[in-house]
């Protein structure tokens, strides 16, 4: 099992989403700008100082449920800060970047940090990030698939040129190239879609996934997306051994579970509401006539229908509380499959101090139960 330390970088200020329900905001947290970045750099060198073995940051964009909305920039500072753990964006929304742009930025960072990057990548589901961009949502999986067949051409090709059906350019020479070859590792954030699930195995790419990858939305999708790729992959001859899948999760560790429930509360209830503001326009126009293409398996959002949230559990997206808690949190994802668990660290607003007092405790009193 590894282990990787995630921040998301939220920045509870405006709260938005309590804006037209007149609801009462449960985290009167405020923080600026500069404060969610100095503590996310202290927060990469301290997990490196504590033996973590990866550092991933967020991309979104216009909300505070992340205000890392140029990630790569970020992720070139926690290289130069960091000297041996694996870094990476979970994930690089590949509709909005061009292509031979993401793909030299990328290989810049991996050629900076030492062949430490990793490259997480995905699709998107806030409908409003595409519509400021000027992107329709409803191309977010053919903008990946083509960004990602270029991006790829990019560090494994010397020239080539390339006709497609959002980019087409003559041949080119595409420098730098990255360190790791033939590319750095890839993983694939999937959270309701088995087509999604298909992509990542049909490209032999690592799974990254968040709490509703065990329920997805759809009744006839298998229930349980992790085992949906585990057994494909299976099928398609790779040894399990050599199967990536990584698990995110709300990460809180004090020494008692009533303090960590006690502190996690309240920002996991603005995590959430923000969540369900953001993600209820997908999920209304997937319910609408015709649908959503690509986001069909969002007609019910565990992330935000109720019983869906009972049948996954009050803490199906958590491993918060004592350490013997948080332990066996991870050793029933671990009997899933899951070979790759990334905390997600600052929900809410978390600020370093607070932070980093988890952290120790994680390393102290959880990780070595797992090597």
């Amino acid at each position: 099992m590894e282990f990787g330390a995630f921040f998301v970088g939220q920045r509870p200020q405006l709260h938005e989403q309590y804006d037209d329900e007149h609801k009462v905001n449960p985290n009167p947290v405020s923080r600026t700008d500069v404060e969610v970045y100095e503590d996310i750099l202290k927060g990469a060198e301290l997990a490196e100082e504590l033996g973590f073995d990866s550092v991933w940051i967020a991309e979104h964009a216009f909300s505070e449920h992340s205000i890392i909305s140029s990630p790569h920039s970020l992720l070139a500072a926690i290289a130069a800060r960091t000297k041996r753990v694996k870094i990476g964006v979970a994930c690089t929304i590949v509709p909005w970047h061009a292509p031979l742009r993401l793909a030299q930025d990328l290989a810049t960072i991996d050629i900076i940090s030492g062949g430490r990057l990793v490259v997480g990548v995905g699709r998107g589901y806030q409908k409003r990030e595409f519509d400021v961009y000027g992107i329709d949502i409803a191309e977010s999986r053919d903008r990946f698939v083509e960004g990602m067949d270029i991006a790829i051409k990019a560090w494994t090709e010397e020239r080539f040129s390339y006709n497609g059906k959002f980019f087409s350019f003559p041949e080119v020479m595409v420098i730098p190239k990255p360190v790791q070859k033939p590319t750095p590792p890839i993983y694939m954030a999937v959270t309701h879609s088995p087509e999604s699930v298909e992509i990542a195995v049909s490209n032999r790419w690592g799974l990254f996934t968040v709490g509703s990858s065990f329920f997805p939305a759809s009744p006839d999708s298998d229930q349980n997306l992790i085992s949906l790729y585990h057994r494909r992959m299976t099928e398609e001859g790779v040894a399990p051994g050599d199967l990536d899948i990584a698990a995110v999760r709300n990460v809180y560790v004090s020494p008692t579970d009533q303090e960590a429930i006690d502190l996690l509360t309240p920002r996991l209830q603005w995590a959430g509401d923000m969540g369900e503001y953001l993600r209820r326009p997908v999920s209304v126009m997937a319910n609408a006539p015709g649908g959503l293409r690509g986001y069909e398996n969002y007609v019910r959002d565990p992330f935000i229908e109720k019983d869906l949230l009972e049948e996954r559990g009050k803490e199906g997206m958590a491993a918060i509380g004592s350490p013997e808690k948080v332990t066996a949190a991870i050793k029933e994802l671990e009997s899933n499959h899951v070979s790759n668990f990334i905390s997600y660290l600052d929900a809410g607003g978390l600020d370093f101090d607070q932070v980093s007092s988890s952290l120790r405790l994680f390393a102290e009193k959880v990780i070595p139960n797992f090597r």
